[in-house]
């Protein structure tokens, strides 16, 4: 019995230390590598598109007769994925945006996104999705360029659009 309690007791510690170690190291690998991302200059890091941006976004015929021009947030994360809002409609009229993106090279980014339209009645009338191409000019600022369709909901394309927008990192204040 007493053999069979120090076992427990000697397991029991073993695992306590174990798994307390576990997560330091973890934390230590973590750190490395965040250092050594963020130490490359924006047009080697793949990462450096990852963050939040404020953007002015403009939407064309593209004949260059512009169709629309509104503010939005685009938030990109580390996964791949894309979510964006903006004030180009009423919520009630627009869902958020959702999406993936990736590092085409150098300083390029591509992203592309899909939302739903709605009737100021809240019928559902059309799906958005559009494909941005991304020119990082600098870590904290980059232009883009857009293929844009939208469609019915059974999938007929309506219209297809260009659109161009200008962003800025978003940053804590000083």
């Amino acid at each position: 019995m007493y053999i069979q309690l120090r076992k427990l007791v000697l397991l029991g510690m073993t695992l306590t230390i174990g798994l307390g170690y576990i997560p330091a190291n973890g934390q230590d690998i973590k750190a490395q590598n965040q250092a050594e991302v963020l130490q490359r200059l924006p047009v080697q890091n793949p990462y450096s598109f990852i963050g939040t941006w404020n953007l002015q976004t403009q939407i064309t015929n593209c004949a260059g007769i512009p169709v629309e021009n509104f503010s939005k947030f685009l938030s990109i994360e580390a996964g791949g994925t894309v979510h964006e809002m903006s004030n180009s409609l009423p919520p009630s009229q627009r869902t958020v945006a959702f999406g993936v993106w990736e590092h085409s090279e150098q300083n390029n980014f591509i992203y592309a996104l899909r939302f739903f339209r709605f009737t100021p009645t809240g019928t559902f009338s059309n799906i958005v999705q559009a494909k941005w191409s991304v020119l990082m000019d600098d870590g904290d600022s980059y232009t883009a360029d857009a293929t844009i369709q939208v469609m019915l909901p059974n999938g007929t394309v309506v219209a297809n659009l260009c659109g161009t927008e200008t962003g800025t990192r978003m940053l804590i204040p000083n």
